[in-house]
Parts: structure tokens; C-alpha cells; sequence
């Protein structure tokens, strides 16, 4: 099963990292696990919403969709960065 390192969506200055374990599923993964810095699952304690985010995150970082366009669905995302 991929592993990938990503954001703690329950970290709000987004310094910690969980590792996701998830099922490559095509456009977006089916996540397994999301294992914090304690060696904790937190997976339960994830709301679909921050779910969504890890799944967008992996997304984006294999290249399996281009990084702004999931901005619109991403939680707390008003709009992509201006072009610059």
C-alpha cells in the first residue's frame, strides 16, 4: 500500500506531518490510515472535509490533477493564488 507524507490537518499552524497510507484510486485515493507524530491512527478523528484534503494533497503531488484546480472544492480555499 503508497505511503505519503502530508500536512496534519488537525495541526492549525500546519507544522506536523501524518503519514497517509491509501489505495491508489484514480482521480482521488482512498485514504487508510493517517498515523500522526505518536504513532496514532487519526483517521476516525478526521472529518470528511480534512479527508478530502490529504486525498487533494496526494492528488496534486503525483500530478494526477493540476495544482490549483481543487481549490474550489479544498476546505478554507476561496480562491487559487494570483498568477504571478
Amino acid at each position: 500500500m503508497p505511503t505519503h507524507y502530508c500536512i496534519n490537518p488537525l495541526d492549525p499552524y500546519a507544522e506536523q506531518e501524518v503519514l497517509v497510507t491509501y489505495d491508489d484510486h484514480r482521480p482521488f485515493v482512498v485514504v487508510r490510515s493517517a498515523i500522526d507524530e505518536d504513532g496514532y491512527d487519526i483517521l476516525a478523528d478526521l472529518s470528511e472535509e480534512c479527508v478530502r484534503i490529504l486525498q487533494l494533497e496526494i492528488a496534486v503531488y503525483h500530478g494526477h490533477i493540476e495544482p490549483y484546480a481543487w481549490a474550489q472544492h479544498a476546505v478554507d480555499v476561496v480562491s487559487a493564488p494570483a498568477a504571478s
